[in-house]
C-alpha cells in the first residue's frame, strides 16, 4: 500500500513538533531548576527564573496548545525533580501563571509571526496573568499560606507585592523573549 504523501508530511510535521515542543521544555525545566532568582528582594519567596523564555518562544512557532502542554511538562518535571519550596501547589499555581501567558501569546501569534503580534501577545498576556494572578492569591495566600491573615494585610500584599511582582516578570519574559526571537531571526536570514 502506498502512502498519501499529504498525510505522511503531515505525520511528520505534528512529530516534528512534539519533539520540538518536548525539547523546549526540558530545556524551559532545566533553566528553571538552576536559575531561580527573586524579583522582588522583600519578597524573596516570589521567585522567578529563565525557564519560561524556551517555552514562550516555542509557544511562538507553534502556537498556544503547545505551550500549555510545555509549561505543563516544564512544571511536572520541576516538581518530580524536588525545585522549589512550594510543592504541589507553588508547581501548580506557576502552572496558572506561566500557562496562561503562553497561552495568550500563543492565540496572539498563531496567524502572524512579527513583532507586533508577538508585542501585542506579550502585553496581553501580560496583563491577563496579573489579573489571573490577583485572584488566585486572593484564594491560596489565605486558604494555604498565611491562614489568619487579616483582608486589609492581604490586599497591601497583593497590591505592593505580587501585582508588582506578576508585571515585572511579565516584562521581563517579554523583553528577552523578543531578543531571543530576534537573534533567531537574524540568524535565520544569514
Amino acid at each position: 500500500m502506498n502512502a498519501d504523501p499529504g498525510q505522511l508530511f503531515m505525520q511528520q510535521s505534528k512529530l516534528r513538533a512534539v519533539l520540538f515542543a518536548g525539547i523546549l521544555a526540558a530545556l524551559g525545566f532545566v533553566l528553571m531548576r538552576f536559575t531561580e532568582f527573586p524579583l522582588i528582594p522583600s519578597a524573596a519567596f516570589l521567585k522567578t527564573d529563565l525557564g519560561d523564555l524556551p517555552v514562550l518562544l516555542g509557544t511562538i512557532f507553534l502556537g498556544p496548545w503547545y505551550g500549555i502542554g510545555m509549561v505543563f511538562t516544564k512544571d511536572l518535571l520541576y516538581l518530580l525533580s524536588g525545585g522549589g519550596g512550594g510543592g504541589i501547589l507553588g508547581a501548580f499555581i506557576n502552572f496558572i501563571a506561566v500557562g496562561t501567558l503562553a497561552f495568550v501569546l500563543g492565540l496572539f501569534t498563531q496567524k502572524a509571526k512579527n513583532y507586533i503580534s508577538i508585542t501585542i501577545g506579550f502585553i496581553t498576556g501580560t496583563i491577563t496573568m496579573t489579573v489571573l494572578m490577583f485572584f488566585v492569591n486572593m484564594w491560596a495566600v489565605p486558604t494555604f499560606w498565611s491562614p489568619g491573615i487579616t483582608h486589609k494585610a492581604l490586599m497591601t500584599y497583593l497590591y505592593t507585592v505580587n501585582l508588582p511582582f506578576n508585571l515585572l516578570k511579565g516584562a521581563l519574559d517579554t523583553i528577552f523573549t523578543l531578543l531571543l526571537y530576534a537573534a533567531l531571526k537574524k540568524r535565520q536570514r544569514v
